[in-house]
């Protein structure tokens, strides 16, 4: 199996801004009808969390549902034997994603200079990002 283009890891998540900003949008309208028409107010404890459980539900549900966010599956990359993942290491993968995206990509950039050439998030859930273009003609 081939691992993934650090640049394909990059992109991916670039894109998942998009459906996330969807979901966000999508809350929001179903907050402004139940509350008819009120707004929550800025820094708003309970929004905060309801919007990074929306967050961490969007990565690991696709993490484990198909090994793949949609960002990931336009840049042809997914998680090598994702049905093998139990929520646990998607829980550890998002957290250490997370920190990563916190500290400018850390994370991702720490693979060049890895033994193991793995990521942040490879190594907290024990399963790497792997090209699926390139294994798919591997295996043809």
């Amino acid at each position: 199996m081939k691992q993934s283009k650090l640049w394909k890891h990059v992109a991916a998540l670039i894109y998942d801004i998009f459906p996330i900003l969807a979901l966000f949008l999508v809350t929001s309208l179903i907050l402004v009808l139940i509350r008819q028409g009120n707004e929550v107010q800025p820094r708003t404890l309970w929004m905060q969390l309801i919007l990074f459980l929306e967050v961490f539900l969007y990565f690991t549900y696709s993490w484990k549902k198909g090994g793949q966010t949609l960002g990931m599956r336009a840049w042809k990359i997914g998680i090598q034997d994702h049905h093998l993942m139990n929520w646990q290491q998607a829980t550890l993968r998002f957290g250490a994603g997370l920190a990563s995206t916190l500290l400018l990509g850390l994370g991702l950039w720490s693979r060049k200079f890895s033994t193991n050439k793995v990521t942040w998030m490879d190594a907290a859930c024990g399963k790497e990002v792997i090209d699926l273009q390139v294994n798919s003609k591997l295996n043809d």
